[in-house]
């Protein structure tokens, strides 16, 4: 979460020139400066720390500045843009070797990165600030004296080694099946006593445990949240890369930024399957909910339209306040729809295996004048379309900023709205994923598992 971050004071200063820190972590937002992974900072002194972290622009930096000198700074050429996979990110140091090259090594994913914007080396035997008296190394954040850059993002398996560089290859390894990088659950490692710790964020209640049996547990500041994304099956988010509206609650809302209709996509698409989720009205009007055909209608089926939420040559959408329905901009108003107020739930069942979605309201699918609609036996569907071989299909929020500045929280399986844990839980027919209306039989949470098998 953006306002989220665990934070632990050095009372004794550590080995500031060599040290490991391993992560997987999954990005949901590029603020306009820093995601911050990992830091080691005095409150509000921006001329004294170490950064770790995911620029705006995508580019992976680690820096350390020492009374306002900019000591090291390594900023990648490669961009970190996707949003629906995991990076395991090594940050290697250990300014005691002789050779320079040596001295600062980043890894995504296993392997080292050699191409560089910007890569000042410090010098032989420099300390960096890390684990120095009087200091603290934070998780997720960096108190400096403009910007807190708080991680907006998934974490998971964190370890912080102090007096060790490792190699990627102690914390991950290559599927011997799949080839796909992925984690060492237990790995080899000597943890000091002093600053090290292994953060696996698996107690919901203390998410700044610390496995590594030296007891250095952090603290959690802000509305930290567990998430049941894991590397073996992520829950859908709305894709940072589309940009028409500002992102946040790790990647499940969004704010509008003024303008006219504009809408993001989901970081998935299906190509089959019956597919579920809900969306919670926050704040303001003009908030819309639908799904789109992405694949071989060229412009009009991009997801980042910015002319406007009903662009597409094949979109099709539900204005809930003004309770009207798109197809294929043809617009329909039903008055005897419900109004929407703040706190209503949006529901959305997406059936792409016989071309029908229904839209409801707080656990009831609305009435087209014909019936009510009923996902589950097909009947009384608000919208139709044409399914085909190789059509993938993307869901999408949208609001209108043109009045005022809406918010809208999605729920795709997580079992929350932003940071509100749901007040019922409703699983969907495969356990994956919680709901706070009970999806209709056969119907689907929107995460990889469900994807692979369904999707």
């Amino acid at each position: 979460m953006a306002d989220s971050y665990l934070t632990r004071a050095v009372s004794s200063s550590g080995n500031q020139k060599t040290y490991t820190v391993s992560v997987w972590v999954k990005q949901s937002s590029y603020s306009t400066g820093s995601n911050t992974i990992f830091s080691s900072d005095v409150e509000d002194d921006g001329a004294n720390y170490g950064s770790l972290s995911i620029e705006s622009d995508g580019l992976l930096k680690f820096i350390n500045m020492t009374s306002s000198s900019l000591v090291t700074n390594y900023q990648s050429n490669r961009k970190l843009l996707d949003t629906t996979s995991w990076y395991h990110i090594v940050l290697r140091v250990d300014t005691t070797q002789s050779t320079a090259g040596d001295r600062i090594r980043l890894y995504v994913n296993g392997e080292q990165i050699t191409s560089w914007a910007y890569s000042t080396t410090p010098n032989q035997d420099t300390d960096t600030g890390v684990f120095k008296s009087g200091n603290a190394t934070l998780v997720g954040a960096r108190h400096g004296s403009s910007s807190q850059n708080f991680w907006n993002g998934h974490m998971a398996h964190m370890h912080i080694v102090e007096g060790q560089s490792y190699a990627p290859t102690v914390f991950g390894e290559n599927d011997s099946t799949t080839g796909e990088w992925k984690p060492i659950l237990s790995p080899s490692v000597t943890y000091s006593a002093d600053n090290s710790a292994f953060l696996k964020f698996e107690n919901s209640a203390a998410l700044g445990t610390d496995s590594s049996g030296q007891s250095n547990t952090f603290t959690v500041g802000g509305s930290l949240k567990q998430s049941i994304s894991t590397l073996s099956n992520n829950f859908a988010t709305f894709d940072i890369n589309n940009g028409n509206n500002t992102v946040i609650q790790a990647g499940t809302g969004l704010q509008g930024t003024g303008g006219a209709w504009k809408f993001t996509a989901i970081n998935y698409a299906m190509l089959k399957g019956k597919w579920y989720a809900e969306f919670k009205c926050v704040s303001g009007t003009y908030r819309g909910i639908g799904f789109f055909r992405h694949g071989g209608n060229a412009s009009a089926d991009l997801p980042n339209k910015t002319a406007g939420m009903f662009a597409f040559g094949e979109g099709y959408f539900y204005k809930a306040d003004s309770k009207e329905l798109s197809n294929n901009n043809s617009e329909t108003t039903y008055a005897s729809w419900s109004a929407i107020d703040d706190g209503d739930i949006l529901m959305l069942a997406l059936d792409l295996d016989n071309g029908k979605a229904w839209y409801g309201v707080n656990g009831t699918w609305n009435n087209t004048g014909s019936g009510v609609g009923v996902p589950n036996t097909g009947a009384y569907a608000h919208q139709t379309f044409t399914t085909g071989t190789g059509n993938f299909w993307g869901v999408v929020s949208g609001v209108n900023s043109t009045y005022d500045n809406p918010v809208i929280h999605a729920n795709f399986g997580e079992g929350r709205f932003g940071t509100t844990a749901l007040s019922s839980a409703n699983n969907d027919n495969n356990n994956n994923g919680t709901f706070e209306y009970a999806p209709p039989s056969g119907f689907y949470s929107i995460c990889t598992k469900n994807i692979k098998d369904y999707g």
